[in-house]
């Protein structure tokens, strides 16, 4: 079962990828899961985030991989300054295999070439068993390839 979800994990990041018309950006994310983050930014406002972060959730820790399709919404005319609204999965690969539904809440400030993010992303794991961990709230700073 760990190798299906994994599989489709990778085929749904994948769908993202396909657009020419669009931003990528790498940082790190420091927080209640702190690692790496890839995103890549579309003209459209739909966006796709893959995390790989240590967990520190006290019974889900581990690392774990989060895929996420975000909305932003911006607040300024130019782009610079919105919200954002997405969800996805996460997987903690630990001693037990985690597996469940992530949300995503928070804002985002784009300077030139770099990118900061401060969100919310709670997570309700229904694979292994039944356990929501609301601690994931986080800091994200990105380099733009290209610029926005």
């Amino acid at each position: 079962m760990k190798t299906k979800i994994l599989i489709c994990s990778v085929l749904f990041i994948l769908m993202g990828l396909g657009s020419a018309s669009a931003q990528w950006a790498i940082g790190a994310r420091f927080g209640g899961a702190s690692g790496v983050s890839l995103k890549k930014y579309s003209y459209s406002g739909i966006d796709f985030e893959a995390i790989g972060a240590i967990s520190f959730d006290d019974k889900a820790e581990g690392f774990g991989l989060t895929l996420m399709v975000e909305k932003f919404a911006q607040f300024t005319g130019d782009g610079k300054f919105g919200a954002i609204l997405g969800v996805g999965e996460t997987m903690v690969f630990a001693d037990e295999f985690w597996f469940g539904v992530s949300g995503t809440l928070g804002l985002e400030l784009r300077l030139g070439r770099i990118a900061i993010q401060g969100d919310w992303l709670p997570t309700l794991f229904f694979v292994d068993e039944t356990y929501f961990t609301p601690v994931n709230g986080a800091v994200t700073a990105r380099w733009v390839f290209g610029g926005f």
